[in-house]
């Protein structure tokens, strides 16, 4: 059964996604409802999965990494398991992670410099069995969910 998600649920997830310790009053007074229909609604969406947990984000320039970066890489499909463990053991990397799509293999790179992170290209592109790496350097909203990513790598440097 899908889930009721309405504007004022809409508001509740937006307005706690810039900051989980907005407090309820504000956000029901931004929707025109009681503060009891914001923790019931939030109440609610835990309950079905919508919202999970919370965290914090961070913002790698705070730790001098100036460079973020995704890079798609093709790869023999056979060696894809082998690569992606390569990969995730190379400095820098934040998250790498097989795909299906136009490339099969995703990764995440946080970097000081375009230096570094053409060094990083490089050697991944020179490992066995990889055809082609793309990569997109990132310019605005640099915060990472520190749950999804590698950091013990990426914090050695500091």
């Amino acid at each position: 059964m899908l889930l009721k998600f309405d504007k004022t649920d809409e508001i509740i997830v937006r307005r706690l996604q810039k900051d989980a310790r907005t407090n309820f009053a504000s956000i029901a007074e931004e929707c025109g409802v009681s503060v009891d229909t914001i923790i019931k609604r939030f109440e609610r969406l835990k309950r079905n999965g919508v919202v999970i947990g919370t965290t914090i984000l961070l913002d790698p320039r705070h730790f001098g990494y100036e460079s973020l970066a995704s890079i798609e890489i093709d790869a023999d499909p056979s060696f894809v398991k082998v690569i992606v463990e390569q990969i995730k053991k190379k400095q820098g990397v934040a998250f790498c992670t097989p795909t299906m799509g136009a490339h099969n293999i995703f990764m995440i790179a946080l970097l000081q410099n375009v230096k570094e992170l053409n060094i990083l290209r490089e050697s991944v592109k020179s490992l066995s069995h990889v055809r082609d790496v793309k990569t997109s350097l990132w310019v605005e909203d640099l915060l990472l969910c520190p749950e999804n990513f590698e950091l013990s790598q990426i914090m050695e440097r500091i």
